[in-house]
């Protein structure tokens, strides 16, 4: 927590000595070295898409995006792509939530790539995949089987994206455009 506040301190009283980029590459790391004692608490503050959110530290700080680790949501433009976000604004917009980054770090841009918990709801892509509004990317997400085993059922049971004959991973779906 002590970081988190280092964080707040050298972000807001020296805007301008502290570029965008240095302040967004403090945030993360301090981020990621406060995460092996615990994870930290943030409130999601907005909502971009599926699998992607915006967080601030409870405690005070600077706004993070973050990538939901191990999944991919349906692009908004897409089928369930809207459905998907709605999931997510339901379940954590303007509530508190754990946010464990993977091994990962971060992605190609710039986002924290974490799982999110919504304490006495639920882990993010657990309930996605439930809903059957994701899929588990398994390419960037190899210790997913319990995931797997989570899609599977939404698929048997013809949740969401699964009503679909032969839905579009998000993935091939941006290529094609």
């Amino acid at each position: 927590m002590v970081l988190v506040s280092a964080s707040f301190y050298l972000t807001h009283q020296y805007p301008c000595t502290i570029h965008r980029f240095k302040r967004l590459t403090l945030q993360i790391f301090l981020l990621l070295i406060s995460i092996p004692a615990h994870a930290v608490q943030y409130r999601v503050v907005a909502v971009s898409d599926g699998d992607t959110i915006s967080v601030e530290p409870v405690q005070g700080g600077g706004r993070v995006k973050v990538r939901l680790h191990g999944i991919d949501a349906p692009e908004l433009r897409q089928p369930y792509g809207q459905a998907a976000k709605t999931l997510v604004v339901d379940t954590a917009l303007f509530k508190e939530v754990d946010v464990r980054p993977s091994q990962q770090g971060t992605d190609r841009y710039g986002r924290i790539v974490a799982v999110v918990d919504v304490p006495g709801v639920g882990i993010l892509q657990e309930l996605l995949l439930e809903a059957g509004l994701a899929w588990v990317w398994l390419r960037y997400c190899r210790d997913c089987g319990t995931w797997e085993a989570i899609q599977t059922k939404a698929r048997d049971k013809g949740r969401g994206l699964w009503a679909d004959q032969n839905p579009i991973e998000p993935w091939k779906w941006r290529k094609r455009r």
